[in-house]
């Protein structure tokens, strides 16, 4: 399980620039949930900020809510690898963390998404 994250930021450092989104009072992160050839079954990942209160959305095919990425292939994979193309939604900058859980792992990815400099 892996997250791509095509977005400015110190990524290597875990710091991710957050942009502008198209619903009103939100700001945007890009997020690519992968799925290695050797796992087949679900995947659910959530997201919630880590260092105060704060809501987060997390937007998959789905709609708003947990990520679900299903068992099979699908119209995004890959090479056997299984995309999931998401956002994540925050109000403001802050400490983040994603937890995607299979039936044989639960992986942790933690960021801090700031608003870029000018």
């Amino acid at each position: 399980m892996r997250v791509l994250i095509p977005q400015a930021g110190d990524l290597l450092h875990g710091v991710v620039y957050l942009e502008a989104s198209d619903v009103s009072g939100w700001l945007g992160i890009k997020t690519l949930w992968v799925v290695s050839p050797n796992y087949k079954g679900w995947v659910v990942i959530r997201a919630e900020r880590l260092d105060g209160p704060g809501p987060v959305a997390a937007q998959g095919e789905a709609g708003i809510g947990p990520v679900l990425i299903p068992p099979g292939t699908g119209p995004n994979d890959a090479g056997g690898w299984r995309e999931q193309p998401s956002g994540t939604y925050v109000r403001t900058p802050g400490c983040y963390g994603f937890q995607a859980d299979g039936t044989s792992f639960s992986e942790r990815v933690i960021i801090r998404a700031v608003i870029p400099p000018p």
